[in-house]
């Protein structure tokens, strides 16, 4: 049974933008009488957002931003009210978003203390949840202190960054960095005008090379398939032409690879084309040398030519709910082929960074190409040998190949979070409705996943304004079955 209106004792795992969506939106809906916001970085300082290079931009544009739900432009306030004049459709630097995030941390932490809600910002690592009965969970943190709770939301972002096989036998060597993050230790071990190899083609590549190309870098990007991501100038959340829902739903997921890659990408190329008449073949580009095509794409959006962006965040959440009810493997075979069809649009890149790597490409500073590291090896320089047989030197490499999710484990009482949950227990069972499972127990927890933590739940949880979204529905649904079996009492509203 739940607790009582306003007696929930919350503890919330995580300080990024997951959690504070949480934080704000228990505290405005009144549905819990003390919250614990669990972080050691402390609120907005994530991997994600802790960005300092004012490079580094977001990938999606201001509107997708705002933690409060039915704020759309809250994110847009925040900018203006500190100077930076940006547009709801505008990409920004990463940093401030980790501004915006402890603002609004700073003002529903104020709000909560007014309506009486117990709060603390504890600045510490969870290492597990425990179950002590139905509705009280212990979580046990690193520095020896002991949270009690009567509901847990887990908002842990991604894990440890990913690295390929033939670097991991090499890492701790100089010069080979597992990740661009944090951006400031990179850039103050490489040497002047330094040649550094990037291992992947994603968005984390093209930070590091917008990065370390500004720091007067060379830089060669490699990965298996050598494709960079699509270039936009907005994600906008209102779709301008219907989504054809009764389409989606009679896709069948366990149709043939190609067969199911077809009907996904035809579904998709209908309704690009219905905004402006556009077929799809005249917003995209197939150039194959990977630099050529990001240039033609960049001036296909400066044209405002890429009229699939305008559908893309509409159909992504058609798609996620679409999934969302299907076996884990149905989900998995089915978002393997969106990724082939969309993956590059889904993670495309601003125009400002694309036509900055466009001119470090002409200036020779920045190559792009198709390849697989087979072997490492360090002398004075780095040896890269390759799957052809191919040798090359660098100064440094930086590993860019995304990050691993973030290993949640569980025995009968227990879910062990953090790097040593690997080595503990059976993987965690998320249901569609968010709640964690815990093996050989009938009935789902009183602990919610949320964010990128909620994947095995949420199939496609991958921008800020989708882990916002789960937070206020999971918190209106409590002020709703809180309603139900207690008298109204105050909620607190941020009109205060």
């Amino acid at each position: 049974m739940a607790a009582r209106r306003g007696e929930r004792r919350l503890v919330i795992v995580g300080g990024g933008a997951s959690g504070v969506a949480a934080f704000v939106a228990a505290v405005r809906y009144g549905v819990a009488r003390s919250i614990d916001l669990v972080d050691p970085r402390g609120v907005g300082r994530g991997t994600a957002f802790a960005a300092k290079h004012p490079a580094l931009l977001c990938n999606t544009s201001v509107e997708t931003m705002s933690i409060v739900d039915d704020d759309p432009d809250d994110f847009l306030a925040y900018l203006q009210s500190i100077g930076v004049m940006a547009t709801r459709d505008g990409f920004v630097s990463r940093a401030y978003v980790s501004g915006y995030l402890t603002s609004r941390y700073d003002r529903y932490a104020a709000l909560a203390c007014a309506s009486g809600i117990e709060h603390r910002l504890v600045t510490a690592a969870a290492l597990r949840i425990e179950r002590i009965s139905a509705s009280e969970y212990r979580v046990a943190l690193e520095n020896g202190m002991t949270l009690h709770a009567t509901d847990v939301l887990i908002c842990t972002g991604h894990g440890a960054p990913y690295v390929p096989d033939a670097v991991r036998p090499n890492l701790g060597q100089p010069q080979l960095f597992d990740s661009l993050y944090p951006e400031g230790r990179v850039l103050a071990e490489l040497d002047a005008r330094s040649r550094v190899l990037v291992l992947g083609s994603r968005l984390s590549a093209l930070d590091s090379a917008l990065l370390l190309c500004a720091a007067g870098h060379s830089i060669d990007i490699v990965s298996p398939s050598g494709r960079l991501p699509a270039v936009r100038t907005a994600t906008p959340r209102a779709c301008p032409v219907p989504v054809d829902a009764a389409a989606l739903a009679q896709v069948d997921l366990d149709s043939a690879a190609a067969t199911l890659s077809w009907r996904l990408l035809r579904i998709l190329a209908r309704a690009a084309r219905a905004v402006r008449e556009r077929p799809l073949s005249a917003q995209v580009e197939r150039a194959r040398e990977p630099i050529e095509r990001m240039r033609r794409e960049a001036e296909l959006a400066r044209r405002g030519a890429t009229d699939w962006q305008e559908i893309l965040v509409a159909h992504m959440d058609a798609a996620q709910m679409r999934l969302r009810d299907e076996p884990l493997e149905r989900q998995r075979h089915a978002l393997a082929e969106c990724s082939r069809v969309v993956g590059r649009y889904l993670f495309a890149c601003p125009l400002q960074s694309a036509d900055r790597l466009i001119e470090y490409a002409q200036a020779q500073r920045l190559t792009v190409r198709k390849a697989t590291p087979a072997a490492l090896d360090r002398g004075v320089r780095w040896t890269v040998r390759w799957n052809d047989g191919g040798l090359d030197e660098y100064d440094a490499i930086v590993c860019a190949t995304g990050f691993c999710k973030a290993p949640l484990y569980a025995s009968a009482h227990v879910i062990m979070l953090g790097e040593q949950a690997a080595t503990a227990g059976a993987s965690l069972r998320v249901g569609s409705d968010l709640r964690v499972s815990l093996p050989g127990l009938a009935y789902p927890e009183r602990i919610w996943t949320l964010g990128l933590a909620s994947q095995s739940g949420a199939p496609i949880v991958n921008a800020v304004y989708q882990a916002v979204r789960q937070a206020h529905e999971l918190c209106r649904s409590w002020q709703a079955a809180d309603a139900a079996v207690a008298p109204p009492r105050f909620v607190a509203e941020e009109a205060q």
